[in-house]
């Protein structure tokens, strides 16, 4: 036998192979027997030791071509240069085309032995060839026989790794296989990779698959589209155009490869129609609509793909509206969202910040590609910004300056924005309408004495459900008939997740405050709280000692209890009523507040209803002219009332519970 060496050294063919894993080396030897024409390929693994779970050898087999005797030189010429590259038939569709398959080896075994039978003018031949991992630049074939039995080839690897092992095969090669192979083996049923004996099942990294069929022209094609939950290995998203015979005829990649939204996919076409004659094909079989020799072919395939492209859009949308709130939901895990407090407004803010970056990632996902959590962060607050300011164009620049934005894509977007931006100043306006009327009503009850309200059935119930009028920043914990020990319980619960019963030593324990609430931010390293005593203008026209004291007894219990008082809490208390005698008005320090007590943790405030009524009335015209002058850049409208017809006839309305 005569030694023939190829054009590398071992070294070398070492330092140009040394990323490849066993996993795709094995991935290799399987391209080489689909390439041969084989529609079932084999590998067995066998056995060193099952206790210590070591192989002795791998075989792969396939019923295949086999490799020529006279082609030798050229299947096994140069790496870079297999002649598989050269293929010109029209059905062959290789991929084992860099004529280094055969080298990898060296990545999981120490020799390999290639036993072919291939048919030549009517007669078969059998031969063997082998190449030492130790070096690689050499490969010796035994002389041809002529045999009988069927085409195909064997590979058999002995002194493997120990890293093949079962351990291996279960959790390495049979994922990567499916990454790798499972597209391929859905164009036919007939073909398999088994393993073992065991056929190599990939229906478990299908996402969705679904056989529909596509207009193009007036002619119909039946397609297969198929999802995939895992990136398939150095797979672009294509389209496989198979003719009558189940040929792969060609590929050509869909608009949306490296979009950076794990939207993997597949379309298979087959029909007659790619059965005709095409112009030569590249090398990897791309077809372009130049391909076809006939015009009215041309313009058939120039619509399906196009069609097929608007199919794979419309596929697209849902996927991203659920890879958008997956990408929210990581974001708050990771705590990349600037800070928002707990009032109305502020959830309002969060929830715009939240739909502009579902409707960005919606758009373009890529944005969100590679940004560790500081850049997260970043970008996150970047965004906020720009929303306060309205500097949309700010926004298409800066990412511009990330990924490309085509016409559509930049026209799609900067609807999104001014659509998002609207929805939600709309809704903020109508919350705002909603509390002005809120507000009108309590003036009917604390002004319109007629009404004949009542203090508990009418007026402490209105106060405890918008207790909003005291400040955006408290949570409830509880109002009238609730006793300090269930108050502390209560409170405990909201600033600390603690629930238990809870003891308070003082002859006052058992009064009732009207409304008691708990500050969301914390002051001077400590909560801040809210007590509220309210009275009824139309039973109680002047605030006396007597209601004075009655508050003063609340203060007396939380500030001798350590309970109320081991977080460094802040405690504000007002006294609220239409008005107040002399005795009252000269304990009062500061006459725009109320203040009559200002102790280091302690404040006591006795209001009038007028002063609480302007107090809130100015604040919601503050916000109602602040969002009024954004509105104008958003709508035609000029006052309240024309942009509240729009929204009674804008199809994204929004309820706003008050």
């Amino acid at each position: 036998m005569k030694s023939q060496s190829v054009e590398l050294t071992s070294t070398g063919i070492r330092r140009m192979l040394k990323k490849y894993t066993p996993e795709r080396a094995i991935a290799e030897y399987i391209w080489n027997g689909f390439d041969a024409k084989s529609k079932v390929i084999t590998l067995e693994f066998e056995f060193e030791s099952q206790e210590l779970d070591t192989m002795k050898s791998l075989t792969i087999s396939d019923t295949g071509n086999g490799i020529c005797y006279d082609d030798l030189q050229y299947k096994f010429r140069p790496i870079l240069e297999s002649q598989k590259r050269h293929a010109t038939d029209e059905g062959d569709f290789v991929r084992g085309k860099n004529g280094y398959g055969r080298l990898t080896f060296f990545r999981f075994a120490n020799y390999a032995t290639w036993d072919t039978t291939y048919e030549k003018e009517n007669k078969r031949y059998n031969y063997k060839i082998t190449i030492d991992g130790s070096n690689l630049a050499k490969y010796t074939p035994t002389d041809k026989i002529e045999v009988t039995n069927n085409v195909g080839t064997r590979v058999k690897f002995v002194n493997l790794s120990e890293e093949i092992s079962n351990a291996f095969i279960e959790h390495k090669l049979k994922p990567f296989l499916r990454a790798e192979f499972a597209w391929f083996l859905e164009l036919n049923s007939e073909f398999k990779i088994l393993i073992n004996g065991e056929e190599l099942i990939c229906t478990s990294i299908i996402e969705d698959n679904i056989s529909m069929q596509i207009d193009a022209c007036g002619k119909t094609f039946n397609c297969k589209y198929l999802l995939w939950n895992v990136k398939p290995n150095d797979e672009f998203s294509r389209f496989y155009f198979l003719n009558s015979s189940l040929d792969v005829k060609g590929t050509k990649t869909t608009l949306l490869n490296k979009k950076g939204d794990n939207f993997w996919h597949s379309i298979v076409i087959i029909d007659d129609f790619f059965d005709q004659e095409m112009l030569e094909c590249k090398a990897d079989k791309t077809i372009s609509p130049g391909l076809f020799e006939d015009k009215n072919a041309r313009k058939t395939y120039k619509s399906l793909i196009e069609n097929l492209n608007e199919f794979l859009k419309r596929k697209r949308r849902p996927f991203l509206k659920e890879q958008a709130n997956v990408l929210i939901n990581s974001y708050h895990r990771d705590k990349v969202f600037p800070y928002f407090g707990n009032s109305e407004w502020e959830e309002k803010r969060k929830e715009e910040l939240e739909e502009l970056v579902k409707n960005l990632y919606e758009v373009e996902p890529r944005v969100f590609l590679k940004l560790n959590t500081e850049q997260k962060s970043i970008f996150l607050q970047l965004l906020n910004l720009i929303i306060d300011s309205g500097e949309r164009e700010s926004l298409f620049k800066i990412i511009g300056e990330v990924v490309d934005l085509d016409s559509n894509d930049r026209k799609e977007f900067a609807k999104l924005l001014d659509t998002t931006r609207l929805k939600y100043v709309i809704s903020t306006i109508k919350l705002i309408k909603d509390r002005i009327l809120v507000l009108e009503d309590l003036k009917q009850l604390v002004f319109n004495h007629e009404l004949k309200a009542g203090e508990v059935k009418h007026l402490q119930k209105f106060i405890e459900k918008h207790y909003w009028i005291f400040g955006e920043e408290y949570r409830f914990i509880c109002a009238e008939e609730v006793k300090f020990e269930e108050a502390l319980r209560k409170y405990l619960y909201v600033l600390r997740g603690v629930d238990e019963k809870t003891i308070i030593e003082h002859p006052d324990k058992y009064k009732e405050m009207d409304l008691f609430l708990s500050g969301t931010e914390y002051r001077n390293g400590g909560p801040h709280n809210l007590v509220v005593e309210i009275k009824n203008p139309t039973t109680i026209k002047v605030l006396t000692n007597k209601e004075y004291g009655q508050i003063e007894s609340y203060i007396d219990v939380i500030m001798n209890s350590d309970c109320f008082n081991d977080n460094r809490e802040q405690w504000a208390f007002y006294l609220i009523g239409q008005d107040y005698n002399d005795i009252i008005e000269r304990k009062i320090i500061n006459k725009d507040t109320g203040l009559t007590m200002n102790a280091p943790n302690c404040k006591l405030y006795v209001k009038k209803w007028s002063q609480i009524v302007n107090d809130v009335e100015l604040r919601l015209q503050y916000l109602l002219e602040k969002l009024n002058i954004e509105r104008t850049k958003l709508s035609k409208a000029n006052v309240l009332d024309e942009v509240m017809d729009e929204v009674t006839n804008n199809s994204a309305i929004m309820k706003t519970n008050i």
